[in-house]
Protein backbone atom coordinates (compact mmCIF):
# COMPACT_ATOMS: atom_id res chain seq x y z
CA UNK A 1 0.00 0.00 0.00
CA UNK A 2 3.09 2.55 1.00
CA UNK A 3 4.71 1.87 -2.54
CA UNK A 4 1.08 2.53 -4.02
CA UNK A 5 0.76 6.02 -1.93
CA UNK A 6 4.24 6.84 -2.95
CA UNK A 7 2.99 6.67 -7.03
CA UNK A 8 0.43 9.10 -6.26
CA UNK A 9 2.82 11.51 -4.84
CA UNK A 10 5.26 11.71 -7.80
CA UNK A 11 2.89 11.70 -9.85
CA UNK A 12 1.11 14.84 -8.48
CA UNK A 13 4.73 16.35 -8.16
CA UNK A 14 5.33 15.85 -11.63
CA UNK A 15 1.91 16.94 -13.10
CA UNK A 16 2.32 20.27 -10.86
CA UNK A 17 6.55 20.59 -12.25
CA UNK A 18 7.39 20.49 -8.58
CA UNK A 19 10.96 19.54 -7.26
CA UNK A 20 11.71 17.77 -4.17
CA UNK A 21 14.93 18.39 -2.19
CA UNK A 22 18.11 15.83 -2.15
CA UNK A 23 16.81 12.50 -0.21
CA UNK A 24 13.55 13.43 0.31
CA UNK A 25 12.35 10.48 -1.99
CA UNK A 26 13.60 7.79 -0.41
CA UNK A 27 11.58 5.75 1.80
CA UNK A 28 13.54 2.62 3.56
CA UNK A 29 10.27 1.27 4.47
CA UNK A 30 9.09 1.16 0.88
CA UNK A 31 8.67 -2.20 -0.39
CA UNK A 32 9.37 -3.59 -3.85
CA UNK A 33 6.37 -5.26 -5.82
CA UNK A 34 7.19 -5.52 -9.35
CA UNK A 35 4.35 -5.73 -11.70
CA UNK A 36 3.29 -8.84 -13.28
CA UNK A 37 4.29 -8.46 -17.26
CA UNK A 38 2.90 -11.11 -19.60
CA UNK A 39 3.97 -10.33 -22.86
CA UNK A 40 3.84 -12.32 -25.68
CA UNK A 41 3.37 -9.93 -28.86
CA UNK A 42 6.76 -8.44 -30.10
CA UNK A 43 8.17 -5.84 -32.66
CA UNK A 44 9.50 -8.99 -34.61
CA UNK A 45 6.46 -10.61 -35.62
CA UNK A 46 8.62 -13.78 -36.77
CA UNK A 47 11.10 -13.48 -32.61
CA UNK A 48 12.42 -16.68 -32.66
CA UNK A 49 12.19 -19.09 -29.50
CA UNK A 50 15.17 -18.20 -27.77
CA UNK A 51 14.43 -14.73 -27.49
CA UNK A 52 10.84 -15.45 -26.54
CA UNK A 53 12.29 -17.54 -24.01
CA UNK A 54 14.86 -15.11 -22.84
CA UNK A 55 11.97 -12.74 -22.17
CA UNK A 56 9.90 -15.63 -20.66
CA UNK A 57 12.91 -15.68 -18.04
CA UNK A 58 12.90 -11.86 -17.49
CA UNK A 59 9.51 -11.91 -16.87
CA UNK A 60 10.27 -14.63 -14.08
CA UNK A 61 13.34 -12.94 -12.74
CA UNK A 62 11.71 -9.61 -12.36
CA UNK A 63 9.57 -10.86 -9.40
CA UNK A 64 12.76 -12.58 -7.72
CA UNK A 65 14.87 -9.64 -7.44
CA UNK A 66 16.87 -7.22 -9.92
CA UNK A 67 19.19 -9.11 -12.72
CA UNK A 68 22.89 -6.57 -12.55
CA UNK A 69 25.44 -6.45 -14.76
CA UNK A 70 28.34 -4.40 -16.24
CA UNK A 71 29.29 -2.89 -20.22
CA UNK A 72 31.84 -4.90 -21.39
CA UNK A 73 32.91 -7.45 -18.32
CA UNK A 74 33.98 -9.84 -20.99
CA UNK A 75 37.48 -9.13 -22.51
CA UNK A 76 38.05 -5.52 -21.20
CA UNK A 77 38.90 -4.00 -17.29
CA UNK A 78 41.48 -2.77 -15.11
CA UNK A 79 42.53 -6.08 -14.42
CA UNK A 80 44.73 -4.51 -11.79
CA UNK A 81 46.70 -6.05 -10.25
CA UNK A 82 45.76 -9.19 -11.68
CA UNK A 83 47.81 -10.44 -14.66
CA UNK A 84 44.96 -12.03 -16.95
CA UNK A 85 44.22 -12.99 -20.42
CA UNK A 86 40.92 -11.43 -20.18
CA UNK A 87 40.74 -8.71 -18.15
CA UNK A 88 37.69 -9.34 -15.33
CA UNK A 89 37.44 -7.14 -12.78
CA UNK A 90 33.80 -7.86 -12.32
CA UNK A 91 34.17 -11.63 -11.73
CA UNK A 92 37.92 -11.50 -10.06
CA UNK A 93 36.12 -9.02 -7.45
CA UNK A 94 32.51 -10.48 -6.78
CA UNK A 95 33.47 -14.01 -7.16
CA UNK A 96 30.77 -14.21 -9.84
CA UNK A 97 29.87 -13.59 -13.19
CA UNK A 98 27.42 -10.78 -13.96
CA UNK A 99 23.75 -11.60 -14.88
CA UNK A 100 24.16 -8.75 -17.60
CA UNK A 101 26.67 -8.63 -19.71
CA UNK A 102 26.75 -5.24 -22.10
CA UNK A 103 28.58 -4.76 -25.54
CA UNK A 104 28.37 -1.99 -27.99
CA UNK A 105 28.34 -2.02 -31.92
CA UNK A 106 30.32 1.18 -31.98
CA UNK A 107 32.76 -0.03 -34.22
CA UNK A 108 30.63 -2.18 -36.62
CA UNK A 109 31.00 0.21 -39.01
CA UNK A 110 34.84 0.73 -39.98
CA UNK A 111 36.04 -1.48 -43.07
CA UNK A 112 37.41 -4.87 -41.02
CA UNK A 113 33.78 -6.31 -40.26
CA UNK A 114 34.91 -9.85 -40.36
CA UNK A 115 37.53 -9.30 -37.49
CA UNK A 116 35.06 -7.32 -35.21
CA UNK A 117 32.33 -9.62 -35.23
CA UNK A 118 34.41 -12.65 -34.89
CA UNK A 119 36.15 -10.70 -31.78
CA UNK A 120 32.38 -9.55 -30.48
CA UNK A 121 31.31 -13.04 -31.06
CA UNK A 122 33.93 -14.64 -28.81
CA UNK A 123 33.31 -12.64 -26.30
CA UNK A 124 29.16 -12.77 -26.63
CA UNK A 125 29.23 -16.51 -26.54
CA UNK A 126 31.97 -16.45 -23.42
CA UNK A 127 29.72 -14.23 -21.53
CA UNK A 128 26.10 -16.36 -22.67
CA UNK A 129 27.65 -19.14 -21.54
CA UNK A 130 28.53 -18.27 -18.12
CA UNK A 131 25.24 -17.63 -17.51
CA UNK A 132 25.09 -13.84 -18.60
CA UNK A 133 21.96 -12.32 -20.30
CA UNK A 134 23.26 -10.11 -23.63
CA UNK A 135 22.38 -6.80 -23.98
CA UNK A 136 23.77 -4.40 -26.71
CA UNK A 137 24.15 -0.70 -27.37
CA UNK A 138 25.07 1.02 -30.47
CA UNK A 139 27.31 3.72 -30.76
CA UNK A 140 26.54 4.28 -34.07
CA UNK A 141 29.53 6.07 -36.38
CA UNK A 142 28.28 9.28 -38.20
CA UNK A 143 27.77 8.23 -41.76
CA UNK A 144 28.95 12.34 -42.49
CA UNK A 145 32.77 11.04 -41.57
CA UNK A 146 32.69 7.82 -40.23
CA UNK A 147 33.58 9.34 -36.45
CA UNK A 148 33.15 6.95 -33.58
CA UNK A 149 30.04 7.81 -31.49
CA UNK A 150 28.79 10.50 -33.32
CA UNK A 151 30.27 13.69 -31.89
CA UNK A 152 32.71 14.57 -34.10
CA UNK A 153 31.88 16.35 -37.53
CA UNK A 154 28.33 17.24 -38.31
CA UNK A 155 25.71 16.30 -36.64
CA UNK A 156 22.71 17.84 -37.67
CA UNK A 157 20.22 16.48 -40.16
CA UNK A 158 22.27 13.48 -40.75
CA UNK A 159 19.18 11.38 -39.48
CA UNK A 160 17.26 12.84 -42.38
CA UNK A 161 19.96 11.76 -45.00
CA UNK A 162 19.56 8.31 -43.37
CA UNK A 163 16.00 7.96 -44.03
CA UNK A 164 14.35 6.48 -47.33
CA UNK A 165 15.88 8.37 -50.33
CA UNK A 166 18.23 10.61 -48.20
CA UNK A 167 21.78 10.99 -48.98
CA UNK A 168 22.90 8.71 -46.40
CA UNK A 169 20.70 5.99 -47.17
CA UNK A 170 22.82 3.70 -48.82
CA UNK A 171 25.52 3.46 -46.07
CA UNK A 172 22.36 3.42 -43.28
CA UNK A 173 21.52 -0.10 -45.18
CA UNK A 174 25.29 -0.70 -44.68
CA UNK A 175 25.42 0.03 -41.48
CA UNK A 176 22.13 -2.40 -40.93
CA UNK A 177 24.00 -5.28 -42.81
CA UNK A 178 26.85 -5.16 -40.67
CA UNK A 179 24.75 -5.54 -37.66
CA UNK A 180 22.10 -7.96 -39.05
CA UNK A 181 25.48 -10.10 -40.07
CA UNK A 182 26.77 -9.95 -36.11
CA UNK A 183 23.19 -10.97 -34.78
CA UNK A 184 22.99 -13.79 -36.90
CA UNK A 185 26.23 -14.74 -35.82
CA UNK A 186 25.50 -15.19 -32.15
CA UNK A 187 25.37 -19.03 -31.65
CA UNK A 188 26.17 -21.09 -28.62
CA UNK A 189 28.05 -24.15 -28.55
CA UNK A 190 25.20 -26.59 -29.77
CA UNK A 191 24.53 -24.09 -32.43
CA UNK A 192 21.55 -22.25 -30.87
CA UNK A 193 20.54 -19.26 -31.57
CA UNK A 194 21.96 -16.39 -28.40
CA UNK A 195 19.02 -13.80 -27.39
CA UNK A 196 20.00 -10.18 -27.01
CA UNK A 197 18.56 -7.01 -25.87
CA UNK A 198 19.07 -4.27 -28.22
CA UNK A 199 19.11 -0.62 -27.65
CA UNK A 200 19.63 1.26 -31.09
CA UNK A 201 19.46 5.15 -30.58
CA UNK A 202 19.56 5.21 -27.04
CA UNK A 203 19.86 8.63 -25.35
CA UNK A 204 18.10 10.55 -27.92
CA UNK A 205 16.76 13.08 -25.61
CA UNK A 206 19.95 14.62 -25.18
CA UNK A 207 22.42 16.44 -28.21
CA UNK A 208 25.13 14.15 -27.51
CA UNK A 209 24.62 12.14 -30.65
CA UNK A 210 23.77 12.66 -33.97
CA UNK A 211 20.33 11.19 -33.34
CA UNK A 212 19.66 13.76 -30.59
CA UNK A 213 17.45 16.87 -29.60
CA UNK A 214 18.30 19.78 -31.87
CA UNK A 215 20.37 17.49 -34.73
CA UNK A 216 16.53 15.91 -36.18
CA UNK A 217 12.77 16.24 -35.41
CA UNK A 218 10.74 14.21 -33.52
CA UNK A 219 9.32 12.14 -36.63
CA UNK A 220 12.84 11.81 -38.27
CA UNK A 221 14.08 9.75 -35.01
CA UNK A 222 10.52 8.18 -34.40
CA UNK A 223 10.91 7.16 -38.72
CA UNK A 224 14.35 6.03 -37.74
CA UNK A 225 13.55 3.80 -34.60
CA UNK A 226 11.19 2.34 -37.26
CA UNK A 227 13.55 1.20 -39.95
CA UNK A 228 15.78 0.47 -38.07
CA UNK A 229 13.49 -2.54 -36.14
CA UNK A 230 11.98 -3.05 -39.95
CA UNK A 231 14.88 -3.35 -41.82
CA UNK A 232 16.20 -5.93 -39.39
CA UNK A 233 13.79 -8.31 -38.94
CA UNK A 234 11.97 -7.77 -42.36
CA UNK A 235 14.51 -7.38 -44.90
CA UNK A 236 17.83 -9.13 -43.13
CA UNK A 237 16.35 -12.52 -41.07
CA UNK A 238 17.65 -11.00 -37.98
CA UNK A 239 14.87 -12.58 -34.97
CA UNK A 240 17.10 -12.96 -31.94
CA UNK A 241 16.47 -9.22 -31.01
CA UNK A 242 14.50 -7.96 -28.15
CA UNK A 243 14.07 -4.06 -28.50
CA UNK A 244 14.65 -1.54 -25.80
CA UNK A 245 13.57 2.30 -26.18
CA UNK A 246 16.13 3.96 -23.69
CA UNK A 247 15.97 8.01 -23.43
CA UNK A 248 18.43 9.54 -20.81
CA UNK A 249 17.25 10.98 -17.74
CA UNK A 250 13.99 13.12 -17.98
CA UNK A 251 12.52 15.46 -16.11
CA UNK A 252 8.65 14.34 -17.14
CA UNK A 253 6.67 11.44 -18.86
CA UNK A 254 5.75 13.52 -21.43
CA UNK A 255 10.52 14.17 -22.20
CA UNK A 256 10.36 10.18 -22.15
CA UNK A 257 7.72 9.73 -24.47
CA UNK A 258 8.16 12.48 -26.74
CA UNK A 259 10.30 10.45 -29.24
CA UNK A 260 8.54 6.60 -28.32
CA UNK A 261 8.16 4.83 -31.74
CA UNK A 262 5.22 2.94 -30.44
CA UNK A 263 4.41 0.03 -29.10
CA UNK A 264 4.26 -2.14 -32.08
CA UNK A 265 7.96 -1.36 -32.44
CA UNK A 266 9.42 -1.64 -29.04
CA UNK A 267 9.34 -4.81 -26.31
CA UNK A 268 11.20 -2.96 -23.44
CA UNK A 269 11.74 0.15 -21.50
CA UNK A 270 14.82 1.41 -20.15
CA UNK A 271 16.62 4.65 -18.94
CA UNK A 272 20.23 5.94 -18.37
CA UNK A 273 20.80 8.10 -15.06
CA UNK A 274 24.59 8.63 -14.12
CA UNK A 275 25.54 10.03 -10.53
CA UNK A 276 27.46 13.35 -11.34
CA UNK A 277 28.66 13.85 -7.95
CA UNK A 278 26.25 16.64 -8.02
CA UNK A 279 24.26 15.45 -4.95
CA UNK A 280 21.26 14.51 -7.38
CA UNK A 281 21.99 11.28 -8.20
CA UNK A 282 19.58 9.48 -5.35
CA UNK A 283 16.49 11.93 -6.26
CA UNK A 284 17.35 11.46 -10.09
CA UNK A 285 16.71 8.02 -10.27
CA UNK A 286 14.32 7.51 -8.12
CA UNK A 287 12.08 9.93 -9.87
CA UNK A 288 12.89 8.68 -13.45
CA UNK A 289 12.65 4.91 -12.34
CA UNK A 290 9.26 5.56 -10.85
CA UNK A 291 8.28 7.40 -14.24
CA UNK A 292 9.71 4.50 -16.51
CA UNK A 293 8.16 2.43 -13.93
CA UNK A 294 4.33 3.89 -14.34
CA UNK A 295 4.84 3.95 -18.28
CA UNK A 296 6.22 0.17 -18.65
CA UNK A 297 3.41 -1.03 -16.30
CA UNK A 298 0.70 0.58 -18.50
CA UNK A 299 2.23 -1.00 -21.74
CA UNK A 300 2.97 -4.53 -20.03
CA UNK A 301 6.40 -3.84 -20.82
CA UNK A 302 9.68 -4.89 -19.05
CA UNK A 303 11.76 -2.07 -18.28
CA UNK A 304 15.07 -1.42 -16.60
CA UNK A 305 18.00 1.40 -15.60
CA UNK A 306 20.10 0.68 -18.47
CA UNK A 307 23.09 2.24 -17.80
CA UNK A 308 24.45 4.26 -14.37
CA UNK A 309 27.48 4.16 -12.77
CA UNK A 310 29.80 6.76 -10.76
CA UNK A 311 32.98 7.01 -12.92
CA UNK A 312 36.17 5.91 -11.11
CA UNK A 313 34.00 4.81 -7.71
CA UNK A 314 35.09 7.92 -5.94
CA UNK A 315 32.45 7.22 -3.11
CA UNK A 316 33.22 4.39 -1.33
CA UNK A 317 29.88 3.49 0.41
CA UNK A 318 28.25 4.39 -3.22
CA UNK A 319 26.93 0.87 -3.70
CA UNK A 320 24.82 0.80 -0.82
CA UNK A 321 24.01 4.47 0.15
CA UNK A 322 23.49 5.39 -3.85
CA UNK A 323 22.43 2.80 -6.13
CA UNK A 324 20.48 0.06 -4.01
CA UNK A 325 18.58 2.62 -2.47
CA UNK A 326 18.01 3.85 -5.73
CA UNK A 327 16.99 0.47 -7.27
CA UNK A 328 16.05 -0.99 -3.95
CA UNK A 329 12.15 -0.84 -4.41
CA UNK A 330 11.66 -0.53 -7.71
CA UNK A 331 9.73 -2.97 -10.36
CA UNK A 332 12.58 -2.76 -12.66
CA UNK A 333 14.24 -5.92 -14.24
CA UNK A 334 17.89 -5.39 -14.40
CA UNK A 335 20.58 -2.87 -13.47
CA UNK A 336 23.87 -2.25 -15.96
CA UNK A 337 26.52 0.13 -14.67
CA UNK A 338 29.46 0.84 -17.30
CA UNK A 339 32.62 -0.22 -18.24
CA UNK A 340 36.16 -0.42 -17.06
CA UNK A 341 38.81 0.58 -19.29
CA UNK A 342 41.98 1.90 -16.91
CA UNK A 343 42.93 2.90 -13.81
CA UNK A 344 41.40 5.82 -14.28
CA UNK A 345 38.32 5.02 -16.17
CA UNK A 346 36.31 2.55 -14.44
CA UNK A 347 32.49 1.70 -12.92
CA UNK A 348 33.24 -1.28 -11.26
CA UNK A 349 36.40 -1.47 -8.21
CA UNK A 350 39.05 -3.89 -9.08
CA UNK A 351 40.78 -5.33 -5.81
CA UNK A 352 41.88 -3.32 -3.72
CA UNK A 353 40.17 -0.42 -4.73
CA UNK A 354 39.16 1.50 -1.73
CA UNK A 355 34.86 0.62 -2.57
CA UNK A 356 35.61 -3.18 -2.84
CA UNK A 357 33.98 -4.34 0.15
CA UNK A 358 31.21 -1.92 -0.31
CA UNK A 359 30.94 -3.23 -3.64
CA UNK A 360 30.69 -7.29 -1.94
CA UNK A 361 28.19 -5.68 0.21
CA UNK A 362 26.00 -4.65 -2.29
CA UNK A 363 26.00 -7.67 -4.54
CA UNK A 364 25.12 -9.77 -1.14
CA UNK A 365 21.58 -8.19 -0.90
CA UNK A 366 18.86 -10.35 -1.25
CA UNK A 367 17.10 -8.70 -4.05
CA UNK A 368 20.87 -8.51 -6.23
CA UNK A 369 20.83 -10.92 -8.56
CA UNK A 370 24.23 -12.06 -9.95
CA UNK A 371 24.74 -15.06 -12.99
CA UNK A 372 24.66 -17.58 -10.26
CA UNK A 373 21.50 -16.36 -9.09
CA UNK A 374 19.87 -16.58 -12.45
CA UNK A 375 20.10 -19.76 -13.84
Amino acid sequence: MKRHLIKIVFSLLFSLGCSTDDGDLFDPNAERIPPEINKSVFADANLNEEAKDLYTRLQNLTQKGIAFGQQEPFGTGNDFPVDNELDKDFNIVAGDYPAIAGFDLELIGRSDIDSFIERVTSAVVEAHENGSIITMSWHAINPNDDSAFGNFGEKKDVVSKMLENGEFRVRFLDLLERVAKLFNNLKDSEGKSIPVLFRPWHEMNEDFFYWGEGFRTTEEYMQLYRDTVKILSEDLGVHNVIYMYAPNLVSSRAEYLKNYPGDEYVDMLGIDVYDFRNGNFLNSALENLQIVEDIATEKNMLFALTETGLENVTQNNWWTENLYKAIRSSGLTYTLVWRNDTTTFFYVPFLGHPSENNFKEFLNKESILLSSDIQ
